[in-house]
């Protein structure tokens, strides 16, 4: 298998602050045609991602972002850079959204929203079929985790920062700064 370029597989989206309500959100997404809404707070971290069947189950809201964010399915993030993803990395993409039922990721490049993959995308370069009943991490045990989670999320968030922090430490949650730093996800 060949490796895929991860831009090739993101949709269009728009950010929106979580201080918005949510039919303010759903006009900005109708008005520049996008397919997805990335939610971020006033720092810029990501919330969480919205489509079209998100958005139609909170029509009835006339709340802010914020204060329907319990409802926001499971936020997971790529990093973007390098684009061109491995096939292990899409495998073990792949193998997330199927464990954690996943219907897209949010793609990040030098801490901004770059892009959103929905689940379609990640089928069509890879089967998932292929994935199921998988349990075990494989490859070298010595190279550390690449696939963090926060569990202090609800529901949890995931990060696959793709390149090793500096001292090998886990990256932080994306989603609330206070939370800190994330573990492996084995």
């Amino acid at each position: 298998m060949r490796p895929v370029l991860l831009s090739s597989l993101t949709r269009s989206h728009v950010v929106v602050r979580d201080d918005v309500e949510v039919g303010q959100a759903r006009a900005a997404r109708e008005r520049v045609n996008a397919e997805f809404i990335v939610v971020v707070t006033s720092d810029g971290n990501p919330l969480g991602v919205l489509g079209v069947p998100e958005l139609a189950e909170l029509a009835a809201t006339s709340e802010t972002l914020t204060a329907v964010a319990h409802l926001f399915p499971t936020l997971v993030v790529v990093g973007g850079d390098p684009d061109e993803l491995a096939p292990d990395e899409l495998f073990d993409l792949a193998e997330l959204v199927v464990r954690e039922r996943l219907r897209f990721v949010l793609v990040e490049r030098d801490g901004q929203p770059a892009g959103v993959v929905p689940r379609a995308a990640i089928a069509d370069a890879l089967p998932l079929d292929a994935l199921d009943g998988l349990a075990v991490r494989t490859g070298n045990p010595m190279v550390p985790a690449l696939r963090y989670v926060c569990r202090k999320c609800a529901p949890p968030s995931f990060q696959l920062p793709r390149v090793p922090a500096e001292g090998g430490r886990p990256p932080n949650c994306r989603r609330v700064f206070f939370h800190g730093a994330t573990e492996p996800d084995a």
